[in-house]
């Protein structure tokens, strides 16, 4: 199979990433996807072990010039990871980074109104499984597992389609369990390059899905 069409789509990724975690034994997680990517690739993960869906809402924050790129990445109320010589170099103030801050929080407090919340009491003591389509720089992922880890679960285990190289090695020491179908070090990784069928839900279509696992409660 190519580099190009390596998961047939999100869906069947996330058949791959049900048969990892049952391989090291996992038992009713409580199961986090981040939107969007990651909530196609949890149902998967949903459907075999029998439990809901719920949403961990993680957005970078991006330089005003360069939104692709991100020098730091948030959780609700909360900036998680914050790059200060990035915000030197590219010369982003203060009064920039609260502006850029509000805007992205009112971001995610729309997805957590439009998708639903957890509570603090039902990580505790859980086996937390944080799901996403795929990881480039991390900056997402390491800001949701920041916050699924002050919640204190008895495990946290990450699974991802696909990481790069970079990445795995940042977030595998945050996690008691991170799984990684493919780690690549390619340059010029993108994470769409690894699915024959790459297809976003939208928000109607993510809380189809949720409801339809809300069975599993």
């Amino acid at each position: 199979m190519s580099y190009f069409d390596y998961f047939e789509s999100k869906e069947k990724a996330g058949e791959i990433l049900a048969d990892e975690l049952e391989k090291i034994k996992v038992k009713k997680p409580f199961l986090l996807a981040i939107p969007r990517g990651g909530v196609q690739v949890a149902e998967a993960v949903a459907e075999r072990f029998e439990v809901p869906i719920n949403t961990i809402i993680a957005k970078k924050l991006p330089l005003p010039l360069y939104p692709e790129v991100a020098f730091g990445a948030m959780t609700e109320d909360e900036i998680n990871i914050l790059n200060k010589q990035m915000m030197k170099d590219y010369g982003i103030s203060e009064k920039e980074l609260k502006e850029i801050y509000n805007r992205v929080n009112e971001e995610i407090k729309h997805r957590i109104e439009a998708y639903g919340r957890f509570e603090k009491e039902d990580v505790k003591g859980a086996q937390a499984v944080i799901i996403d389509d795929g990881v480039a720089t991390g900056s997402s992922l390491i800001a949701a597992i920041k916050r699924v880890e002050s919640m204190q679960p008895s495990k946290l285990i990450v699974a991802v389609p696909v990481c790069t190289q970079n990445a795995y090695e940042k977030i595998k020491p945050m996690a008691d369990v991170f799984i990684s179908h493919i780690v690549d070090a390619n340059p010029y990784f993108a994470v769409s390059r690894y699915y024959k069928e790459w297809k976003d839900l939208s928000e109607k279509e993510i809380i189809d899905v949720l409801n339809k696992y809300k069975k599993n409660i």
